[in-house]
């Protein structure tokens, strides 16, 4: 006779340390092709909270495999047909108390996930500064209910002894009442609200950088400026920014990329007046076809109006910042 789960042997268990448990009853291979999909924030949480585990007894096993299996398709039941085609489904196959049960708990999660939504409107390193004088048991909170990423960017602002005592908190954190969680958020909402209504990040280095990009060789003036008035802040836009010289310094491999997806006529007017070094890097990224087209288009040009070459230029850097973006291609410059 099969022994029924004891799903009460996981009360008192948090969130953070179920999904331990789980990992390790997983097995290694399985735990791996987990953390692969996860946050590496998330990822160390969860490593975290492993370390700490002591034995897991048998029902305690049970009642974390099966908790977890129907999780699964209770999320799967609501995402195709909603949450009453949820409920009436495990209404059936559950029965009502223990559907309620879950539907609560799925309904809570929803809920808790919900109540700092509004910290996605905010800069982590702004957030950081605001909640620097708040308890470690508070932060933890507020960064366990927002997205991995940007958790990662707040905890990076914080001092290193607070970011550890955050850390070990997040890893202990019991289950939090959804009214607690509503009560912390309310009041966070109501001292973030001039935050949330003035602050916006309309300047810094990388924007001047993509401005700068898309001005072509004129951006150079400007540089020489502002590195009469300040050299350091013309370095950091520098190294922000990603010129077409920059680009013809990319790996082989990486500028073959790029010359798959320009057309021959606008790479032979970028290059135009280009030292014979930079085009025979170009040529060497290309087959043997596209550079006979390549030296055929080239030597029919007559006088290109520098306007055209800037023009052709940023073509061809629309598609390489394209591609690094997508991570098709990484910006390491060899010299």
């Amino acid at each position: 006779m099969i022994k029924p789960i004891n799903h009460e042997a996981l009360n008192g268990i948090s969130m953070l340390d179920r999904v331990a448990m789980f990992c390790v009853l997983m097995g290694e291979e399985a735990t791996v092709k987990i953390f692969q999909n996860l946050p590496l924030a998330m990822v160390e949480q969860i490593s975290t909270a492993i370390t700490q585990l002591s034995a897991i007894d048998q029902s305690t096993s049970l009642a974390i495999l099966d908790e977890f299996y129907v999780f699964t398709k209770s999320n799967s039941f609501i995402t195709s047909g909603g949450f009453e085609y949820a409920k009436d489904l495990l209404y059936k196959s559950l029965g009502k108390a223990e559907a309620d049960s879950v539907l609560a708990k799925l309904t809570q999660l929803a809920e808790s996930k919900a109540s700092f939504s509004y910290l996605d409107n905010i800069n982590p390193k702004q957030l950081g500064d605001f909640i620097k004088d708040e308890s470690p048991q508070t932060m933890a909170v507020i960064l366990s209910h927002m997205d991995p990423n940007q958790a990662a960017e707040l905890l990076e602002t914080l001092h290193p002894d607070t970011k550890v005592k955050v850390t070990m908190q997040m890893a202990t954190i019991k289950d939090v009442s959804p009214e607690v969680v509503r009560t912390m958020s309310m009041v966070l909402e109501r001292k973030l609200e001039s935050l949330l209504s003035h602050i916006t990040q309309v300047g810094g280095v990388k924007v001047v950088a993509d401005m700068l990009n898309r001005m072509g060789p004129k951006s150079q003036a400007i540089l020489s400026s502002i590195n009469g008035l300040d050299s350091e802040l013309s370095k950091n836009i520098k190294d922000n920014m990603f010129v077409f010289e920059d680009m013809l310094k990319l790996e082989t491999n990486d500028l073959m990329k790029i010359l798959s997806e320009i057309e021959i006529g606008d790479l032979a007017v970028a290059l135009k007046g280009s030292p014979q070094e930079d085009i025979g890097k170009v040529e060497s990224a290309m087959s043997q076809r596209a550079r006979e087209r390549f030296t055929e288009e080239f030597g029919m040009l007559n006088r290109v109006k520098p306007k055209d070459v800037e023009a052709a230029q940023r073509k061809m850097l629309g598609v390489a910042q394209k591609l690094i973006e997508s991570g098709v291609i990484e910006r390491e410059i060899s010299e």
